[in-house]
């Protein structure tokens, strides 16, 4: 098998049991990355199983492109059942621990029983060990990573949880090498197995089917990237560097922060920014308090998102009078200092005292709390604790993709978001580029099925875009390539400057040797689509009446949104035009629904998918069991 090691390794931790299975059984159908993983929780977690059970397999899963120099493919994704929302969900890496695993000989890891006490897993090429990790019992990930790397060696990559994991907090998070991060509480999972790192190192190198096509294919890929800006941040510039990961094409906006005594860490996107405006109005200067507050997530192993959120809804206890320093141990006086984000993650972390209340996020300690502090839940929040950025009061089609996700579906979101802000940014005179309304509607027409998808004023077209956004990402999401370099739909370096929606194929054709092309490569993405959702039907997540937003977008006007505050959008002809102010429509959302329903060939009464549909992906027997349960449309 070309573009792949061949082998998935299995550990029971239970029963301290190594084992392995072919990559084979699943390549074929799924090709890596979030299909494979999907199948293997299709197969082997029932839905009566909950997170924090032993049989809940928290799978490590890389994809064909991984390990391959200048593809940016070495992205690698851990799922479980997640205790978010007792579903299936899944989180991306980037980094190098992934490559690493795939250099030692495994495609992927499947993890699950429960140790008896703290353990790490050890790869080392053919040598695997399960290893007493109660040294490391209480540190945080970053400390862990570094403890084993003084242990064991600089060339190993370690993926660990901190004290949130270990505590089972509902939105703990995994930190691996330079810092890369997942969240919707799969490091909960892994604390759950008593399971602290998993430490890899390999010598092995990736095959490929075509070398001297996918040679040609990277000179191209390199030849057409758009140039990434640097990540906008209040921090001096002179502090900041860029950071790759492995394999990457020629880098991203990705970079790292080192303060004034030496400490270095990742600084990009919502993780860098979450506390920068509130230090600044504390402390009334910028100073390195925000790369501190955000190392210190990283550490304690949270979800920045999920704080964020914390703090909105605790700053509007604390304005009530409902939530006092008193009765909560926290410093609220001092909210944006680095006293009072120290005392919120530890608390939290270690679930001591009104931290026990916030484990599960502001949506849930709202709940436990009462007194009329769930009204003070409003469009900060979505249903997973998440801060929402580009939602359907924005850009419409990206409602379907809320809808019909455990998590918040990032990738999804940003095909959309990314080239409408590009957009903004040049009809606000902000940034020169070439992203014209004409240039956005072809785009709209060659990736996402028609001209008017591109155009905001609208519903017509967007139920089309947001099939065709998924099966694309969900191929991606499998494969699995960079977000900020995957697709590359707009080009400073053509004439029309529109990207080439084939290339994901033909570099997929060139790794593995498949007969692939753009339309096969889409298929992979539509079968794991419908496979993620089958699963979320069988664990009762999904269908018609759970194909939901949250009611803030039906009534609460859009104020604004990340990276676009005046809201402005393509509309008619591409006239520009602003959407701050405007919520979805609700009849037009039901009807979207509809549509989108037809489009997959799914049932439009119960939102099911069909036989016919399945049959049609190859996954007859998915068909079978969900029609023994009843979750069949027809």
């Amino acid at each position: 098998m070309k573009g792949y090691a061949g082998k998935i390794l299995r550990i029971d931790l239970t029963n301290n049991e190594v084992a392995d299975s072919p990559t084979s059984d699943y390549a074929a159908k799924f090709l890596g990355g979030r299909g494979i993983a999907l199948k293997i929780h299709w197969d082997e977690v029932p839905p009566e199983i909950g997170p924090y059970d032993p049989e809940n397999r928290l799978v490590f899963m890389t994809g064909p492109s991984c390990g391959i120099p200048g593809l940016a493919g070495s992205r690698w994704q851990v799922s479980a059942k997640s205790p978010v929302h007792d579903c299936f969900s899944y989180c991306n890496l980037g980094g190098s621990w992934g490559a690493q695993l795939k250099f030692a000989g495994y495609d992927g890891l499947v993890v699950h029983g429960r140790a008896d006490s703290l353990t790490y897993i050890f790869i080392d090429d053919g040598l695997v060990e399960i290893r007493s990790a109660e040294h490391l019992k209480g540190l945080g990930a970053i400390q862990t990573r570094k403890k084993l790397k003084e242990e064991l060696g600089r060339e190993y990559r370690v993926v660990a949880v901190g004290p949130a994991g270990e505590n089972m907090v509902g939105f703990a998070t995994l930190t691996a090498d330079l810092d890369s991060s997942g969240s919707n509480g799969i490091g909960a999972v892994m604390g759950s197995k008593n399971l602290k790192a998993v430490v890899v190192r390999g010598s092995g190198k990736v095959q490929v089917a075509d070398p001297e096509t996918l040679r040609r294919l990277k000179r191209h890929v390199k030849e057409l990237k758009p140039q990434k800006n640097d990540w906008p941040t209040m921090l001096p510039q002179d502090q900041l560097k860029k950071e790759v990961c492995f394999g990457c094409i020629e880098g991203c906006m990705r970079q790292s922060f080192m303060t004034k005594d030496g400490r270095e860490g990742k600084y990009i996107c919502q993780s860098a920014v979450w506390y920068e405006t509130r230090a600044h109005r504390y402390y009334g200067e910028v100073n390195e308090v925000p790369f501190i507050a955000n190392k210190m997530c990283d550490d304690y192993g949270v979800h920045t998102r999920v704080i964020e959120t914390t703090i909105m809804w605790l700053v509007r206890g604390f304005k009530s009078g409902i939530l006092t320093e008193q009765n909560t141990g926290l410093p609220l006086t001092k909210i944006g200092s680095l006293e009072f984000v120290e005392a919120l993650l530890q608390m939290i972390s270690k679930r001591e005292g009104f931290g026990d209340v916030l484990a599960k996020g502001p949506i849930e300690a709202a709940r436990r709390v009462g007194q009329g502090t769930e009204e003070f839940i409003t469009d900060y929040t979505t249903k997973s604790g998440e801060n929402p950025v580009y939602g359907p009061r924005q850009y419409i089609a990206t409602g379907l993709m809320y809808a019909m996700e455990p998590r918040q579906p990032i990738q999804q979101l940003h095909e959309i978001s990314f080239l409408t802000m590009m957009w903004a940014a040049r009809e606000e005179g902000l940034m020169p580029n070439y992203m014209t309304s004409d240039v956005i509607r072809a785009i709209g027409k060659k990736f996402w099925g028609s001209e008017i998808a591109a155009d905001f004023s609208t519903y017509e077209g967007k139920a089309l875009a947001a099939a065709k956004i998924q099966d694309r990402q969900y191929a991606k999401e499998c494969m699995i390539v960079c977000d900020f370099s995957w697709p590359i739909y707009h080009t400073p370096h053509t004439d029309d400057h529109v990207g080439d929606p084939s290339l994901e194929s033909q570099v997929c054709r060139a790794i593995t040797g498949m007969d692939i092309d753009e339309e096969g490569y889409y298929r992979i993405g539509a079968r794991a689509f419908n496979l993620m959702r089958a699963i979320l039907v069988r664990e009762g997540q999904s269908g018609r009446d759970k194909d939901t937003i949250e009611e803030f977008n039906y009534t609460v006007p859009l104020k604004g949104d990340w990276g676009n505050p005046e809201c402005l959008v393509p509309g008619r002809a591409g006239e520009p035009f602003s959407r701050k102010g405007m919520v979805v429509d609700r009849d037009k959302f039901e009807e979207m629904k509809s549509e989108f329903y037809r489009f997959r060939g799914w049932d439009v009464k119960t939102g099911f998918q069909t036989r016919e549909c399945f049959e049609g992906l190859d996954l007859a027997d998915v068909a079978d069991q969900l029609a023994q349960s009843g979750l069949l449309g027809g």
